[in-house]
């Protein structure tokens, strides 16, 4: 008995001298959490922005301050690693990467390539893969990182949820996270697209508190067009109808709205509800063909035009006809402008490489430049109207 007692004894220590206890633990006042990473290019050298937050201002047991919900730290260097190390001499804690929510690149620095700061995030063991990466447009990242915002206490918060919240119910904008960046850079046949996003109004009023003391913001962001990439360089952007066909092929619309005119100063709203698409690929001799099929439902949502008769099946028919035509029409914009930058933005590449391997390999080398801008593609669209809404034509009189 007293044997078994001294096994279990001795067993249980070796058990305690296992436990080392929480050896790399940091205390929260001992850490920056940073939520936004602003990349920019000044005078030969990167310029970081770190957007970190004040706690104390954003405790719901605190009433707010005259500080700002967060703070931004600024370093510079010839490396990323370099500007981020030479913040520490302003910084009073230690930057913490857990938390980060969005990386901001300006439009300067893309057309420079995205290497530098991605292979610098692939190596810090803290950086999580999945925030998201938006291109400043028209302006340098630093600047959109210091907006006040209305609602959400802090910027870059407000910026991921409405840049979700778009891309699933408005349609020109894509929500991209840095694995999607490294899975599209990594794989053959396929070029990256990042989000725009512009500051409306001047900078100055926009990191004034009193930007958000008014009922509409002085200065405010906004998203607006994608961002064509040649393998990790911005060559050019899509306008909103191209934005729409992209997030179409690409089978990222949720939902968002058409309007289809029916007299000059007129038009039905149509909102898509769902909507799926898929490439078909197949190679005629040396040339590749790919079929764009997009299916989409959705529902009469307006109806301004009292000749406009939503009780009978031939109007819908003629509806669902016109909807078709401009989804039809943004993915064909979206195809010509791919093909005008020699950019396979829309993944023909990738398809056929796994469709048909022994023909991507013959054209690889030269497919954005040669064979991509060559390929024949159809289109099959088909739209459906379900619903029109909880009343067939108008009750009101025109």
């Amino acid at each position: 008995m007293l044997k078994g007692k001294l096994v279990k004894t001795a067993i249980v220590a070796l058990c305690l001298l296992t436990l080392t206890g929480c050896w790399s633990r940091r205390e929260l006042n001992d850490l920056l959490i940073v939520l936004g990473i602003g990349f920019d290019w000044q005078d030969g050298q990167y310029l970081v922005s770190f957007q970190v937050v004040n706690p104390s201002e954003i405790s719901a047991q605190k009433k707010s301050g005259d500080r700002p919900p967060t703070t931004l730290y600024q370093g510079r260097g010839r490396t990323m690693q370099e500007a981020a190390r030479s913040l520490t001499a302003e910084a009073p804690r230690k930057v913490y990467m857990g938390h980060l929510q969005l990386y901001v690149v300006s439009e300067e620095l893309a057309k420079r390539g995205l290497h530098q700061f991605i292979d610098n995030a692939l190596r810090d063991n803290e950086h999580r893969m999945d925030f998201n990466v938006v291109i400043a447009r028209g302006t340098r990242s630093e600047n959109i990182l210091k907006i006040y915002t209305p609602l959400e206490k802090l910027p870059t918060y407000s910026m991921l949820h409405s840049l979700e919240t778009s891309e699933k119910n408005w349609a020109p904008t894509v929500s991209i996270t840095m694995d999607d960046v490294l899975n599209k850079l990594s794989s053959e046949g396929n070029n990256l697209a990042l989000t725009g996003i512009r500051l409306l109004g001047s900078v100055e009023e926009a990191e004034q508190k009193t930007n958000v003391e008014t009922f509409l913001a002085r200065s405010r962001y906004r998203y607006n067009g994608i961002a064509a990439f040649k393998k990790d360089k911005l060559i050019g952007w899509l306008n909103e109808a191209e934005s729409k066909g992209y997030t179409d092929i690409w089978n990222k619309l949720q939902s968002t709205t058409i309007a289809i005119p029916c007299s000059p100063s007129s038009y039905t709203a149509i909102e898509i509800t769902s909507s799926h698409s898929k490439l078909d690929t197949k190679v005629v001799g040396d040339t590749a063909e790919v079929t764009i099929n997009i299916r989409s439902e959705g529902s009469v949502n307006e109806r301004t035009c009292s000749h406009i008769d939503l009780l009978r099946p031939s109007t819908i028919k003629e509806l669902e006809a016109q909807t078709a035509e401009i989804v039809h029409g943004n993915a064909e914009a979206a195809v010509k402008r791919a093909k005008s930058m020699k950019s396979d933005i829309l993944g023909f590449g990738n398809k056929l490489s796994k469709d048909h391997p022994d023909y991507w390999e013959k054209v690889k080398e030269n497919w954005d430049e040669k064979h991509f801008p060559q390929t024949k593609v159809n289109y099959k669209i088909q739209t459906f109207i379900r619903q029109t809404g909880t009343t067939g034509n108008s009750t009101v009189k025109f």
